[in-house]
């Protein structure tokens, strides 16, 4: 063991104009940046990255898909999905049919579905054909105390209540997968659900949208993020307890390596560049982003707000 509801024609893009930014370097992801209401670019790899200017601002809200493509946004009370960030030219589509004023999402393994929630209101809605055409469906009342959500390509929702982690499917009842009290996170991959809950237990659910079987793979103290590598080899678990990420060999179901970090980590967000996560958001006007680079030796990185702050 080794120590991120107006009806539209499916013709029509609004496009908003946007200062140029200066770039100088490779994206490797897109953050939203609640301090400064706005998504800003990560310019740069790794070791010279650093926070570029504002490319989307005036945002209530905003939810960066998996490698940075796209990305819902709340502007004005109307909820918009956002493409073209990659080429750092975004294109503003409002979701037909939202309904919800979210202020968390999650978003399918490759980024063409999400799930949308109010923490307010108790609803959720799954928002399809992204980042294109975006349209929400229904509204579906999951409950206002929810722990963790999570949703597969399907448009399958898991959201984990006070009493364990249900599957909601269209048009179904809700399906108790597991009796796991204080779920923290849940990532989708490959037909398998993996949770952290709050007593320190990771867990795999096999075959979650039909014969659910929950098998162990370990314990770690106070984790609060987990996600599945893109090559779908390895397991990365951060623990706020620890000050650490503890990485999962998926094949042999053994731990792989430790990553010892100087300050308490938050949920992993999956970057634009495979294999990039970010551990935590700045807190403050000076502090930096916490990166976690996966592959293919397993690092972590402090990424600056600004060119050479």
């Amino acid at each position: 063991m080794k120590v991120l509801k107006v009806v539209m024609l499916w013709s029509v893009a609004m496009v908003m104009a946007a200062q140029p930014i200066e770039v100088s370097g490779p994206i490797s992801g897109l953050v939203f940046d609640s301090r400064a209401a706005a998504i800003r670019p990560i310019i740069g790899l790794p070791g010279a990255a650093y926070v570029g200017d504002v490319l989307v601002g005036g945002l209530e809200w905003a939810a960066v898909a998996p490698g940075g493509r796209a990305a819902l946004a709340l502007k004005e009370g109307t909820l918009y999905g956002l493409d073209g960030l990659e080429r750092l030219e975004p294109v503003w589509r409002a979701v037909e049919g939202a309904a919800v004023r979210a202020d968390w999402a999650a978003w399918s393994p490759e980024g063409s579905v999400a799930v949308i929630y109010s923490s307010v209101s108790g609803l959720a809605q799954v928002i399809r054909g992204l980042p294109g055409l975006p349209a929400a469906s229904e509204p579906v009342a999951i409950g206002a105390d929810i722990s963790a959500l999570a949703v597969d390509s399907q448009g399958r929702v898991v959201a984990a209540l006070a009493d364990g982690l249900y599957l909601i499917s269209p048009g179904a009842p809700p399906v108790l997968l597991a009796a796991a009290a204080g779920v923290r996170a849940v990532a989708v991959a490959e037909g398998s659900l993996w949770i952290a809950a709050a007593e320190g237990q990771i867990m795999e659910i096999r075959d979650y949208a039909a014969q659910a079987k929950v098998l162990a793979l370990a314990e770690v103290r106070d984790p609060v993020g987990l996600a599945v590598s893109a090559d779908r080899k390895a397991l990365l678990v951060a623990s706020r307890a620890e000050r650490a990420v503890e990485v999962y060999d998926l094949v042999s179901r053994t731990p792989a390596a430790r990553l010892s970090l100087d300050s308490d980590p938050g949920a992993l967000q999956s970057l634009a560049v495979r294999d990039l996560w970010l551990l935590r958001a700045p807190a403050g006007d000076s502090e930096p982003l916490l990166v976690l680079k996966a592959d293919p030796d397993p690092s972590v990185w402090f990424v600056p707000v600004g060119r050479g702050e």
